[in-house]
């Protein structure tokens, strides 16, 4: 899991995580608006395959996806991003999501696959996902996650 300092003047910082759903692994991004919740959830399901931390910012990918509700876009989001990984080699350290109704507008930032660096990395075939929800906390957070095997 990962969090930025918080000194409690403010809403939480954006985190994602890898858990444990009903025996599934699941991926989940929280921020303080759904860009930043599927921002977070896309670096979440990028250590299933390496340690974001290893990646430098070296390339600049553009995703645009469509669907009729939130769900359906988490879903594309996420696959779009395996799919990158997949088809070319990439590696991802972060995400810029923006939002417009039925369309998401993301870009990805990382680099190709360095076999040296990204240890452990394992190869990229493609994802099955299911139960996805994003959903807005009493708080006023956003949550986004789904189960996810890789």
């Amino acid at each position: 899991m990962s969090t930025e300092p918080w000194t409690g003047d403010e809403s939480p910082p954006p985190r994602w995580e890898v858990f444990s759903r009903g025996g599934e692994v699941a991926v989940r991004g929280e921020g303080r608006t759904p860009e930043v919740a599927f921002e977070q959830v896309a670096v979440a399901l990028c250590t299933r395959v390496t340690d974001p931390s290893t990646v430098e910012v070296r390339e600049e990918v553009d995703v645009v996806c469509d669907a009729v509700d939130r769900e359906g876009l988490l879903m594309d989001w996420l696959r779009s991003v395996v799919q990158l990984m997949g088809s070319r080699r990439l590696r991802f350290r972060c995400f810029a999501v923006r939002l417009d109704g039925p369309r998401l507008f993301g870009r990805g930032y990382g680099e190709h696959l360095d076999p040296v660096r990204h240890r452990p990395s394992r190869d990229v075939r493609g994802v099955t996902l299911s139960g996805p929800t994003v959903r807005r906390s009493a708080d006023g957070r956003w949550t986004a996650e789904c189960e996810v095997e890789v």
